[in-house]
């Protein structure tokens, strides 16, 4: 079970590499809540997620590297969560270079068409003082 959903977190960074928005999407429940660490606190959906995806892509002239560590899994039954902290790099457009660090939590749900993420939330580490920690 957690083999299953550790492979699913890990195929994640190939996807964003190539920018593949529907691969990224098809593992998400309809019913999706979201929360980024960019944008509204809260979102619901599959079609918001694909929305984000598409504009965080088009942000960038080149790949996305996205690094995993810390990946930690478990399930029992027909639920399961992961929690890790991933590595963004890469230049946007307008040639900003990101190097980030970013904290994640899934929530997933297996049913008939297998695991799918039914809760993810995302956090940037901050400084008492707002100001963003390496």
């Amino acid at each position: 079970m957690t083999a299953a959903l550790t492979a699913l977190v890990e195929s994640r960074a190939a996807a964003v590499a190539a920018k593949d928005v529907e691969t990224l999407v098809a593992q998400y429940a309809e019913d999706v809540t979201l929360f980024d660490a960019l944008g509204p606190l809260r979102d619901t959906g599959r079609d918001v997620e694909r929305k984000r995806l598409r504009a965080w892509f088009g942000a960038y002239r080149t790949s996305i590297g996205l690094r995993i560590r810390n990946l930690e899994v478990v399930a029992d039954g027909d639920v399961g969560f992961a929690h890790y902290v991933f590595q963004v790099r890469g230049t946007m457009t307008d040639g900003t270079e990101v190097d980030m660090a970013v904290r994640a939590t899934i929530g997933f749900r297996r049913d008939d068409d297998g695991w799918k993420i039914v809760h993810e939330h995302s956090s940037v580490p901050f400084t008492p003082s707002g100001t963003a920690a390496g």
